[in-house]
């Protein structure tokens, strides 16, 4: 049996249509850690076991952030890392079925929190008219914001904010120091004009609303001195 890794954007149609019955394992992210959107995680778990493979998802990026019944998207294995949801660093755990007990993890109020948070940066950029995209699609997992900005280079704004107090990162966290546009975006064909100007932007339970004005204030004001 050959292993069937998926290790980019993947979704059910295109799964349905390359996986074989020889395939032993597939792997697919939840959430990516880039730009935040979430993957069917169910129906690719389903297109695993009608060939009879067993299916893994690395949640890392969506415990604690978004709902995840074992039972009801019936993987076979999940793996998780506990600084994710606030725990200690270095220490993560590996679900696998028949073995762990279910789990449902839910934290609706910090969904909110942080959906508000977002919806200010957001709103407030669009109301400016400063011109950029988020990258990905919905569903989005909350708290993750990947923004491409025109004509300007990611670094640059990370350098400006810092300078400003507000850290940000210019891609995925696993890859903070390159400074090339990223596979990921690259894999959804984001625009190279807005995507040499992406930052990542992640809020959590200790950011409040007043901070996520701060930050759309202090991206128009950078943007504005660069005109």
């Amino acid at each position: 049996m050959i292993p069937y890794i998926v290790t980019k954007m993947e979704y059910p149609c295109k799964l349905d249509r390359t996986i074989t019955d020889d395939a032993s394992l597939v792997s697919v992210m939840m959430v990516n850690n880039e730009i935040g959107t979430i993957q069917p995680i169910k129906k690719l778990c389903e297109i695993t076991h009608e060939h009879g493979g067993i299916f893994h998802t690395d949640a890392v990026q969506g415990v604690g952030h978004i709902g995840i019944d074992v039972k009801n998207l019936n993987v076979d294995m999940l793996s998780c890392s506990a600084h994710k949801f606030y725990g200690p660093k270095g220490i993560g755990f590996l679900y696998i079925k028949k073995v762990l007990r279910c789990f449902l993890i839910w934290k609706e109020e910090l969904k909110n929190l942080v959906c508000v948070q977002e919806q200010k940066i957001l709103h407030r950029l669009y109301v400016t008219g400063v011109d950029f995209i988020r990258n990905g699609a919905e569903p989005y997992a909350p708290g993750n914001l990947s923004l491409s900005f025109k004509g300007v280079e990611g670094e640059l704004l990370l350098h400006r904010l810092d300078l400003m107090g507000i850290m940000v990162s210019t891609g995925s966290a696993c890859d903070s120091k390159n400074t090339q546009i990223s596979h990921v975006l690259k894999a959804i064909e984001a625009d190279e004009k807005y995507a040499l100007g992406t930052i990542r932007i992640s809020l959590g339970r200790d950011n409040t609303n007043d901070e996520a004005v701060k930050i759309a204030e202090a991206l128009i004001s950078i943007l504005k001195k660069m005109d």
